[in-house]
């Protein structure tokens, strides 16, 4: 599980990574609400109201929408009505502040708990989310529906980011050895072509198999 935490507060945000830390959660911080939007691969997001500015309400629909993952709201402030508007947007929790980090860890995991078996439904990488059971893949604004094989192909490339799958591994795991490079060729253009702009982190290596990678 790997947090992001937008908290313009150090000694704050250094407690939260610290006491997270020492449970084996990661924690990635960010003081802006641009870090929502251009950090990729968190899975939990925690964030202080007041940073997201005005239009907080709708970055906080638009990103339960788009990302789909765990959101707990910090603020100062302690107002019925306040608390209703950021859950009726999406929020799973809201803290006022002064807490104990110990006690945000604890809603943490209650919440990735109720979260378990959605979270396992969604993967992401730079930016590309695929979403298995609708079989969709969405970039930014744009949802894209995909065939059985082009989804496996996708789950692979996600789960094994950053490594080189050879050609008759992807053959094996989802054709069960069956299928034939020219076929799997063919699949990873169409794969290309639907991830737009993003399909410069799917690189071929000539003869050998791809990857899924940052490095671009």
């Amino acid at each position: 599980m790997k947090v992001l935490l937008i908290e313009d507060d150090r000694s704050l945000a250094k407690e939260i990574v610290d006491t997270f830390d020492l449970h084996g959660i990661e924690v990635e911080t960010g003081t802006s609400r641009d870090d929502i939007f251009h950090r990729n691969g968190y899975s939990f997001l925690i964030f202080d109201l007041t940073l997201l500015g005005s239009k907080g309400l709708e970055i906080c629909k638009e990103i339960k929408e788009k990302k789909g993952v765990p959101i707990i709201v910090l603020s100062s402030v302690c107002d019925v009505n306040t608390k209703v508007k950021w859950f009726e947007m999406g929020a799973d929790d809201f803290l006022v502040k002064p807490f104990s980090t110990r006690e945000l860890l604890a809603r943490c995991l209650a919440i990735m708990r109720r979260y378990k078996e959605k979270l396992k439904n969604v993967l992401e990488f730079e930016g590309i989310i695929l979403k298995k059971k609708e079989g969709r893949l969405i970039i930014g604004e744009k949802s894209v529906n995909l065939t059985k094989i082009e989804l496996e192909i996708l789950e692979l490339l996600i789960k094994y980011s950053e490594e080189v799958l050879p050609k008759e591994f992807i053959l094996q795991k989802v054709w069960k050895g069956k299928g034939n490079t020219r076929s799997l060729d063919v699949y990873i253009y169409r794969l290309r072509k639907k991830l737009g702009e993003k399909g410069k982190h799917l690189k071929t290596l000539t003869n050998v198999g791809y990857i899924l990678t940052r490095n671009i």
